[in-house]
């Protein structure tokens, strides 16, 4: 199981990998969130360390948040550049960190914050020429008489 970085950790390599795929002409990235086990948040070194400051005087756990942040790459070759090694594939960059409740505020005003600064050079996809030529394709055919 990977480990999880801190937040700044995260921020930093966050920014970075914004930056790195928006100075090249094409790339993705994922962005994922999901809420982590009770179990699993449990053994998160990072979520202990954020949580011997606040000591809750409920007896239950606080939910947690798993922030993901991963390249466009699946790590996979592609059998038609498998014979040639300038095109092999990088390894795929996978970033994570866990973020306890008590503190989704201030970690999403710095979320924010870095997703915007370090998209400001994408573009959107231009997707227009692919349904023109869906919509001719599916379109209704003229029959004319001779």
């Amino acid at each position: 199981m990977a480990t999880h970085l801190s937040h700044e950790e995260f921020f930093s390599s966050l920014s970075s990998l914004l930056s790195g795929v928006s100075n090249k002409s094409q790339g993705s990235v994922y962005l994922t969130q999901k809420q982590l086990p009770a179990s699993a948040a449990a053994s998160s070194p990072i979520l202990q360390e954020q949580e011997q400051g606040q000591s809750s005087p409920e007896s239950q756990p606080v939910p947690s948040i798993l922030i993901r942040a991963t390249d466009g790459r699946t790590g996979n070759p592609n059998p038609k550049n498998s014979k040639s090694k300038k095109n092999a594939p990088k390894s795929k960059i996978k970033i994570s960190t866990v973020v306890a409740s008590t503190q989704l505020e201030t970690f999403y005003t710095r979320y924010v914050e870095v997703c915007k600064t370090g998209m400001t050079g994408m573009k959107k996809r231009d997707r227009s020429a692919k349904k023109k030529g869906k919509a001719k394709a599916k379109g209704p055919t003229k029959v004319t008489k001779a």
